[in-house]
């Protein structure tokens, strides 16, 4: 067979990209091999802006065995200024199915509409092409705007099968009257391989994961995801609570390196933090996803604002206690059955998120037995998930 991939970016400076990335293409390996299938890989990206070795950042060395090719297809702006842009594009004449995953959460009209077209135009591409294309496990939605739900429904409805991360996605599908092509999985990084760490300081280890772009304000510098409080305060008063117990540990943990002076840049920040609190730890710059993993499996327990990076915790056996920002990491630990997170949209002030925190900490073997249970849960589903797509393949009749 031969399957083409998109927003499968295994080399991106956003690690929960890169997790999701490798976790699907080890998932699907493991189907194909145990169904007996050959196959090879196309990866598939838009056209880029910039000069870069698009074989060096499409490469799939060390992590599958498979041969593997790569192809582009036009920006949404050229085909928005010449839609006839798309009857030329043949990158995907010859496969027999292409999956994407639209980096975890970029269906929805959160990011703008622009945002949302750029993630429809090659499933549009593909419905034109007659190639059976396939949602990889993600969040679907929110749709905010008419224009959105518009757009989501007639592009979605082109889809084979849309596999969704979580119920609140199920629900979204619903509304829209997809139910008959969703089927509700979980978030595939948590099959991301690691080599399981320890840190022998005598310390209570709190991994913190500071997100850039919230620490910034988001997009526009604005509380461009309309928190409730002010998550830089939150940040700083959380280490300065943390920081007054003298056994315990802080590490700086970044889950975006972006190597610049961009919004997202999580290791930026904690460079600036670092300074001001010089007793937190900052480890060296993760290259991969996988390492980011290993280090996190090291905490007692971990707080993060970047999804993936909390699935590293969870998927490791750490306790976990998420800052959730948007309805993606919602719906993902309601489908966990895991409630020790702390909503930042929920109207509440950064004393009370202080207090939640403290609270969930006093609670902490509480939070590892709920991350046991949540184990089997995603466990289950990643096996389901991988059924499921060997069936969506017509691999496996069963």
């Amino acid at each position: 067979m031969k399957i083409g991939l998109i927003s499968h970016l295994i080399r991106d400076y956003n690690l929960g990209c890169s997790a999701l990335a490798i976790s699907n293409i080890a998932l699907m390996d493991k189907m194909f091999e145990y169904n007996k299938i050959k196959v090879e890989y196309v990866v598939i990206l838009a056209e880029t802006k910039e000069s870069i070795d698009l074989k060096e950042f499409t490469k799939l060395d060390g992590y599958t065995k498979n041969p593997y090719s790569y192809r582009t297809y036009p920006r949404l702006k050229p085909v928005l200024k010449n839609p006839l842009l798309i009857q030329k594009v043949s990158v995907f004449d010859d496969l027999d199915y292409v999956i994407d995953l639209c980096g975890g959460d970029g269906y929805t009209d959160n990011y703008g509409l622009i945002r949302l077209l750029a993630e429809s135009l090659p499933v549009y591409i593909c419905k034109r092409k007659h190639t059976a294309t396939v949602f990889a496990p993600q969040t679907i939605g929110p749709f905010h705007t008419f224009p959105g739900k518009i757009i989501a429904k007639f592009i979605l409805n082109m889809l084979d099968t849309i596999f969704v991360r979580d119920i609140a996605s199920m629900e979204c599908c619903k509304s829209l009257g997809l139910e008959k092509k969703t089927k509700r999985v979980i978030d595939v990084a948590f099959a991301l391989p690691y080599k399981e760490n320890t840190f022998n300081n005598g310390k209570f280890n709190i991994g913190i994961n500071v997100s850039g772009l919230l620490y910034n304000g988001g997009y526009n510098y604005d509380n461009y995801f309309k928190l409730s409080f002010s998550y830089r305060d939150f940040i700083h008063k959380l280490i300065e609570m943390l920081l007054s117990e003298n056994n315990i540990q802080i590490h700086l943990i970044p889950h975006v390196i972006e190597k610049g002076e961009g919004v997202d840049d999580d290791y930026l920040i904690c460079k600036k933090i670092k300074k001001q609190y010089p007793n937190c730890i900052l480890p060296d710059e993760f290259k991969t996803a996988s390492e980011a993993k290993s280090y996190i499996s090291g905490m007692d327990l971990f707080t993060g604002a970047r999804m993936h990076s909390t699935i590293g915790a969870i998927s490791s056996g750490v306790a976990v206690i998420p800052i959730a920002y948007s309805r993606k990491f919602n719906g993902l630990y309601e489908t966990l059955e895991y409630p020790y997170y702390i909503d930042a949209k929920a109207g509440i002030t950064v004393e009370v998120a202080l207090k939640q925190f403290s609270n969930y900490l006093n609670r902490i073997e509480e939070l590892k037995s709920s991350v046991r249970k949540a184990g089997t849960i995603y466990s289950r589903d990643l096996e389901q998930y991988m059924k499921l797509l060997a069936k969506v393949l017509k691999i496996d009749p069963k």
